[in-house]
């Protein structure tokens, strides 16, 4: 329930004014901040969406590694057919240079660049296996809001009764 509406109704619920309904809610989260048990049901709660959210990164990491190998092999397909079809002359001095020719140069682009491919490959594999890890993370975080919804209710069930208590006791005593 929203706060303001929570104001509301407790208001109402108390005949009294919403500034004591606002003091009332004041209480209450004081009374969370002290509840140990509540607490700790929040701070898994954090921890846990702070995990889930950690993964969705990681997917998002793991795509650009994705789009960064195929940009390579782009880049290594470019230069592989830069290697066909050059002169005798730039052939000759090529292998004067490097011991190889044009033709092995174009065999190692094209190796290169199917090894670069098994990467990306590899690489979309593991994109899948984070989407799934961060969408089983994702998951448990939401199921974990009922159970931090359940902790709040019972501390409001304790504070509500402390109250009464606290009531009972002041009129008693008056």
């Amino acid at each position: 329930m929203p706060w303001v509406a929570y104001l509301w109704h407790t208001a109402e619920e108390a005949a009294t004014s919403p500034h004591k309904a606002m003091s009332d809610f004041q209480a209450f989260n004081a009374y969370l901040n002290e509840d140990a048990s509540y607490q700790a049901a929040l701070k898994h709660h954090q921890e846990m969406w702070k995990e889930a959210k950690q993964a969705e990164i990681e997917v998002t990491h793991a795509l650009r590694r994705v789009t960064r190998l195929m940009m390579a092999v782009d880049v290594v397909r470019q230069q592989q057919w830069k290697h066909e079809d050059i002169s005798e002359e730039q052939d000759k001095a090529l292998e004067d240079l490097t011991t190889d020719n044009s033709e092995i140069w174009f065999s190692q682009y094209g190796q290169a660049a199917d090894d670069v491919e098994e990467a990306a490959v590899a690489a979309c594999a593991m994109v899948i296996e984070k989407r799934a890890q961060a969408k089983a993370k994702k998951t448990e975080a939401r199921e974990h809001c009922t159970l931090l919804d359940f902790a709040k209710d019972q501390a409001r069930e304790a504070f509500d009764k402390q109250k009464a208590e606290a009531a009972e006791t002041a009129e008693a005593v008056s």
